[in-house]
């Protein structure tokens, strides 16, 4: 395969993952953790997608 393909359908499905992310974020974790500020869990899941979408936004 050419690299420059490769390199495109990597960039697309990096894409595609970060909007998937974003979406988990703010149309999930984001209401539960306003709905309960102190569950440590849900502060945990946020901080851990939040550094994915961090990773994600790099990588695209």
């Amino acid at each position: 395969m050419d690299p420059n393909e490769l390199e495109a359908y990597e960039t697309a499905r990096v894409h595609v993952l970060l909007t998937e992310v974003r979406r988990l974020i703010t149309g999930t974790i984001a209401p539960h953790a306003a709905f309960d500020p102190e569950d440590k869990r849900v502060r945990h899941i946020a901080a851990q997608l939040n550094s994915v979408e961090s990773t994600l936004d790099l990588i695209a």
